[in-house]
């Protein structure tokens, strides 16, 4: 977490920055209290609620897969106990960071691009302004790309191959962008008919990544697209009409519809790698027919996770509130023996787990903060108005 000497290294700064922002990268001011960042752009495709006695956590966030290879157990909390902070499980994953940028505009911290540096957007009046990276060595700001098309709703970053890509619904369009992580004029990969919902609004893309100098994703009706990062044609990979994008290579099906009632009883059973042809079926553990959810390694349920072929089935340390985040990460849901309750992140790989915050259990207690999580980072504000940012991939080591 941010030091003392930190937090007054930006205070000091602030105070320092007596001039008109000129649009050059500077260290950013402290936030102002109460700054949020505008939530409008985003299209969830996994919500989650976990619920205490009146008041309940919001959880946000776009759902992403993709796996790490476990690391050696840790201890986890036992039963009726609250799991240790989660800056202590994992002190060099958790960061503290500003929530305001320069010139006043809230920074949303989207991915890791180094183990020290997230990117993200920035938006000023609740309007996205341009793309930014924020130090955690230097406490500074650098302007990636700047964007000026506020009719534009925007998904949040993705990192590879030195760019990163996000996808953008502009009334019946689904398109892409990319932009070096360097800096650069950001170009439009794709632009593709965005598919009509059965409440008759248009959605956007179901996932999207970088790989092998491409942008791939799968739309909303399925399968498995790509085009190269430097502009070219767009192109449907081969056999995987009815698969969508888990982590690449990797193709799954079926996937969950958040507007059927009914949820599918076996989400993602059937896996394909769409360059090798492979699959990989998911197998219920001892005592299961049916998951919640189930990526390339580990599959979810409730209280239990396992591995995808059945084996290696395990107890978690609270209730699951969602479904799985970059592939073996869930948030729980706990307790311990004097009513407190807590929100927590575990990893099924490792068995570890750290508490994020507590959630309320009385009437006029304290609201807990929205918690947003993709690709590889859970995030959410601190009543400082500074933000609490953990890298997945760093925790997952």
């Amino acid at each position: 977490m941010t030091t003392i000497e930190d937090r007054l290294r930006d205070a000091l700064a602030a105070r320092a920055e007596t001039v008109q922002d000129d649009g050059r990268p500077r260290v950013a001011p402290p936030p102002r209290r109460g700054a949020t960042a505008a939530r409008w752009w985003w299209a969830p495709v996994a919500v989650a609620t976990a619920t205490a006695a009146v008041v309940g956590v919001t959880v946000l966030g776009t759902r992403t897969i993709g796996s790490a290879p476990p690391s050696a157990a840790a201890p986890s909390a036992a039963a009726g106990r609250l799991s240790p902070p989660v800056a202590q499980v994992w002190p060099g994953a958790v960061h503290e960071i500003p929530a305001t940028g320069p010139g006043g505009r809230a920074f949303v911290p989207d991915v890791f691009v180094a183990d020290r540096v997230v990117a993200g957007r920035g938006l000023t009046g609740n309007r996205l302004d341009g793309i930014w990276s924020y130090d955690l060595d230097k406490r500074a700001f650098t302007q990636v790309a700047p964007l000026q098309d506020v009719k534009v709703t925007n998904e949040p970053l993705v990192f590879g191959d030195g760019y990163l890509a996000w996808s953008a619904l502009r009334d019946d369009r689904s398109e892409i962008w990319a932009v070096p992580v360097s800096g650069g004029v950001p170009r439009r990969i794709a632009a593709l008919r965005a598919v009509l919902s059965s409440d008759n609004a248009y959605t956007g893309l179901k996932k999207l990544a970088v790989a092998g100098g491409m942008a791939v994703w799968s739309p909303a009706d399925g399968g498995v697209y790509r085009a190269p990062l430097k502009g070219g044609t767009v192109s449907l990979v081969s056999g995987t009409k009815g698969f969508y994008l888990v982590e690449w290579p990797w193709a799954g099906w079926p996937v969950q519809d958040p507007t059927v009632d009914h949820p599918v009883a076996r989400p993602l059973e059937h896996l394909k790698n769409v360059l090798t042809g492979r699959s990989r079926n998911a197998v219920p553990a001892k005592k299961r027919s049916s998951w919640t959810d189930c990526g390339p390694v580990w599959c979810l349920d409730g209280t239990t996770a396992w591995r995808r072929d059945g084996t290696d089935r395990r107890d978690l340390p609270g209730n699951a509130t969602g479904t799985l985040i970059s592939g073996r990460f869930v948030l729980l849901h706990q307790k311990d023996a004097g009513g407190g309750q807590a929100l927590a992140l575990h990893d099924v790989a490792t068995k570890r787990t750290g508490r994020l915050f507590p959630v309320p259990t009385r009437r006029g207690d304290k609201a807990p903060p929205t918690l947003y999580f993709h690709e590889g980072v859970v995030w959410f504000r601190t009543a400082e108005g500074t933000q609490v940012v953990i890298d997945l991939k760093a925790a997952g080591r």
